[in-house]
């Protein structure tokens, strides 16, 4: 028995049970309802252009005034002097470990402030004695303190040393040294310095100043010996 087969559908047929689809409408929206990515992104260079252009010009209104102040004060750095060394106590004495150095000495720093308006404003303001292959003779220290405009002040300390003397030799040097006056001191100071002007005060800046080694009768013949002033311990003058 033959089967029938089904007839074709013409060209153009649609089926009535299957429902139509609509393609789907683009509806226009007003502009309010998009995201403004542009525009945000514009605003915020904006504000950081503007933020880095307030900032330049607040940088060049201080180096202005900062150069307008050096120019019309003109700050110059105190001068220092080792005025003074008197020792009061010195004595090499043996010991199980080797010669011990018991010295006190009263060491006499001369600072002038050479600015005509400007005050110069010290922190704690350390001394070292050095003798002999570098030996410690005694280190002291004061507090902080204000030297006026045009002022000459002579800072004093009081030092002690009990150091232990390690060679042969070096006690004997020492003794001979002193006791013919030709042993060899230098002084370091460490102190910080700002300036001054009325009731404002700067801040302050690490200073070394290193005076060159002399003999002790130069020094009681009234020799100075040279000072010569570190900054942030890269920049020197003499």
């Amino acid at each position: 028995m033959s089967q029938v087969k089904p007839l074709k559908k013409p060209p153009g047929f649609k089926d009535p049970t299957i429902p139509i689809q609509m393609p789907p409408r683009k509806v226009n929206l007003p502009p309010s309802f998009y995201p403004q990515k542009r525009k945000s992104r514009t605003c915020c260079c904006s504000c950081c252009c503007l933020c880095v252009l307030i900032i330049l010009i607040l940088l060049l209104i201080l180096v202005a005034g900062c150069g307008f102040l050096y120019l019309w004060f003109g700050p110059k750095l105190p001068v220092f002097h080792l005025r003074s060394l008197e020792f009061t106590q010195f004595n090499v004495t043996e010991t199980q470990d080797g010669p011990k150095l018991n010295a006190q000495s009263a060491v006499k720093v001369k600072l002038k402030n050479p600015n005509r308006e400007l005050k110069i404003v010290y922190g704690e303001t350390r001394i070292e004695l050095k003798g002999e292959n570098d030996v410690n003779m005694g280190e002291a220290k004061v507090v902080g303190f204000v030297q006026e405009k045009k002022n000459v002040k002579v800072v004093k300390f009081i030092m002690k040393s009990h150091e232990m003397l390690y060679g042969g030799s070096i006690g004997k040097v020492m003794k001979i040294g002193f006791k013919n006056k030709n042993l060899r001191v230098s002084a370091d100071v460490s102190t910080a310095i700002g300036i001054g002007y009325k009731e404002w005060k700067s801040w302050k800046i690490g200073v070394r100043v290193s005076c060159g080694s002399l003999k002790l009768k130069q020094i009681e013949d009234g020799g100075t010996p040279k000072c010569s002033i570190t900054l942030f311990n890269w920049f020197h003058l003499n």
